[in-house]
């Protein structure tokens, strides 16, 4: 039993790290900036012959929550298969019905709300693929909604290290998603071949401490590591911590690595002072 709340409270996690990893994706590149919004902009107009998305509301929090209510829609309807085929039958003759009605200009059609949600769909569309892959344990699906958040926010825009947290945050939300997504997958197979054992739920716990443990600490490096470079920056003379070079991405990055390197070395120096009194006891 205890099994099984695990396996659930993983599923839970995965779909909220996938909100919220989406979320802070469009935080960093906004929507307005982004390659596919105006490659969909672009065909949009190209039908209409006029800006359609443009004029509507670009709401990312509208889309996150119509794709969450799509998501858990479809994972609930797939449980009947005759409710389901009835379903897909319905929604494919509503949009055939309202691609016509457009073309024929029949003004009392509410073309704007169809707009709206039909651009509320396109941006929620990585939370309905992901929550079935995480729901219905579909390795493809989780793959394809993991493709759309990365590749649907990105722009040409530049960023900056003001931006560095919800970096961050993206990062540690992305691969939470990726890695609970897809142990979910393996260990619910894995639970039927050990029955649920004592075993299986100490495993389980151990890949679920591991893993927040080692997200947690390279955040954190992460994190600390750009503070490193204020810091030299404060500790350095003023000829060169004002220089062009200190200040550009090229010093930033070598104040990274010079953190990393100290980080490495104490490290290694703890690692081997521990081992010899591991040898000597």
């Amino acid at each position: 039993m205890r099994t099984i709340t695990s396996l659930s409270f993983m599923q839970a996690i995965a779909t909220f790290s996938l909100m919220s990893c989406l979320g802070l994706a469009y935080v960093i590149n906004p929507i307005e900036d982004s390659l596919f919004f105006k490659a969909i902009n672009a065909m949009v107009e190209g039908i209409y012959q006029k800006e359609v998305l443009s004029e509507l509301n670009t709401s990312i929090v509208a889309g996150m929550l119509l794709g969450l209510f799509t998501g858990t829609s479809y994972i609930f309807l797939s449980m009947n298969k005759k409710v389901y085929d009835y379903f897909l039958l319905f929604i494919f003759v509503s949009i055939m019905l309202i691609f016509l009605s457009s073309f024929r200009e029949y003004d009392s059609f509410p073309y704007h709300v169809t707009q709206q949600l039909f651009l509320w769909f396109w941006i929620g569309i990585p939370i309905t693929v992901g929550m079935t892959g995480i729901w219905q344990n579909s390795i493809g699906n989780q793959v394809i909604s993991a493709f759309l958040i990365l590749v649907m926010p990105i722009g040409l825009v530049g960023n900056t290290n003001d931006q560095i947290y919800p970096i961050l945050g993206f990062v540690f939300s992305f691969v939470l998603y990726l890695e609970l997504s897809y142990g979910h997958t393996r260990y619910s197979r894995l639970a039927r071949v050990m029955y649920f054992s004592k075993e299986f739920e100490t495993v389980l716990h151990w890949f679920l401490t591991t893993l927040v443990f080692t997200l947690a600490l390279t955040m954190a490096l992460t994190s600390v590591a750009f503070l490193f470079h204020d810091f030299l920056g404060d500790i350095l003379p003023d000829s060169f911590s004002n220089s062009i070079e200190f200040n550009t991405i090229y010093g930033q990055a070598l104040s990274i690595l010079v953190f990393f390197m100290i980080w490495a070395v104490l490290q290694t120096l703890f690692s081997r002072g521990y081992l010899a009194r591991q040898v000597e006891d």
